[in-house]
């Protein structure tokens, strides 16, 4: 079973390493001032604000010929994009600006309520940190020096990102002051998540990476519906049934992969194209698009435990919803998935970045200035 990602964890690890390198070779001003009680380091300003030029980048209005390394053209460029529940429209610079100082403001929350808390995190929290930055200090590490990051403040930006994970568990898991209930899990798990069996048929070989033609496709979408046949008969229950959907991958992948000129080499990798899973809101919300799920709304018309195709464009999915809880109790289903994030998670973040804009500001506006992001630079 595929683990949820954890989302307070990845929101430090994405930022820092998206970190190509930022800033400039200024070694001091060591620290860009105080938000709450929380000194913000200068390398945790920096790795802060490149995340938020990667992500104003995306969003500029390059003119022809400009690009998402071109940072003066970015900085100048217009930039249109949500921030927290409000969409914004302003220069680069200006939306650079904003998203660095919401990511600051939320680091400093997270330290301020781990203190408050008296938490402490676990060796295993603090190892996987230290390995975490080590591996990422020998891919980047003359990068990083070379823009006045050094380890420390990296290490810092990651193990705020921990001590998220920690306060979490301590607010909403099984010992927190207010510990999510069986009954709550079980109404996120019937109303905002989908239990989901299926076999994948292959539309792509990723040998040579060549697409299905038209032919191709067509008779790949006849296999599908083959391999749909025989589950209505083989798995038609209410309950998972992974023999099955291991029974049929293995009859019909291999079919799929012939007509696209690939072989399998073992049978037994046909258990990678099926399996079982529950997807949680930010799981479907990848397949949607234009207000239309390319993944629950074709199941939500076939119906409860009802099979049916769909196109996902390199994959025919052979699927259907089931009921989990015919299968698995809450405390299985907790075990199997970070379940505590994805119904705790958005909200914690939430009240993190609120929590850190109402705390006192006392930033240094000349280091800030040091460190603009005018300095940024794609290549060195």
């Amino acid at each position: 079973m595929r683990s949820i990602k954890t989302k307070l964890l990845s929101l430090g690890v994405a930022a820092a390493m998206l970190l190509a390198l930022a800033g400039c070779n200024i070694s001091t001003p060591s620290s860009v001032g105080t938000i709450g009680n929380v000194d913000i380091p200068a390398g945790v300003y920096l790795l802060a604000q490149y995340n938020a030029y990667n992500t104003a980048s995306g969003l500029a209005d390059l003119a022809t010929g400009e690009s998402a390394s071109d940072v003066k053209a970015v900085l100048k460029a217009e930039c249109t994009g949500t921030i927290g529940d409000e969409e914004v429209t302003a220069t680069g610079a200006e939306y650079v600006e904003k998203l660095t100082m919401r990511a600051i403001e939320y680091y400093a929350a997270v330290e301020t309520k781990f203190a408050e808390l008296g938490a402490t995190l676990e060796d295993a929290a603090t190892s996987e940190v230290a390995d975490n930055v080590e591996s990422m200090w020998e891919s980047n590490g003359d990068l990083y020096e070379a823009n006045g990051i050094g380890k420390a403040s990296l290490q810092a930006y990651l193990l705020n990102a921990q001590k998220a994970v920690t306060i979490l568990d301590l607010l909403y898991g099984p010992q927190g002051t207010t510990p999510v209930s069986d009954e709550e899990y079980t109404d996120f798990i019937n109303n905002s998540c989908y239990y989901i069996e299926s076999v994948q048929i292959p539309l792509i070989d990723y040998s040579t990476y060549t697409m299905a033609d038209d032919t191709q496709k067509e008779q790949i979408q006849q296999v599908a519906e083959q391999c749909l046949q025989q589950l209505q008969v083989e798995a038609d229950g209410q309950t998972v049934s992974s023999s099955a959907l291991y029974e049929a991958a293995a009859t019909y992948v291999p079919q799929a992969m012939e007509l696209l000129g690939a072989t399998m080499e073992d049978a037994s990798q046909a258990v990678y194209y099926a399996g079982s899973q529950l997807y949680t809101p930010d799981d479907l919300a990848s397949y949607g698009s234009d207000e239309y799920n390319n993944l629950t709304d074709p199941l939500d018309e076939a119906g409860m435990n009802e099979w049916t195709t769909i196109d996902l464009g390199t994959t025919i999915l052979v699927a259907r919803r089931v009921d989990p809880f015919k299968t698995y109790t809450v405390a299985q289903l907790t075990s199997m998935y970070d379940l505590l994030t994805a119904l705790k998670g958005d909200d914690l973040q939430n009240q993190f970045y609120a929590d850190g804009a109402a705390l006192n500001h006392a930033l240094d506006e000349g280091a800030m200035k040091t460190y603009s992001a005018s300095k940024i630079k794609k290549n060195v």
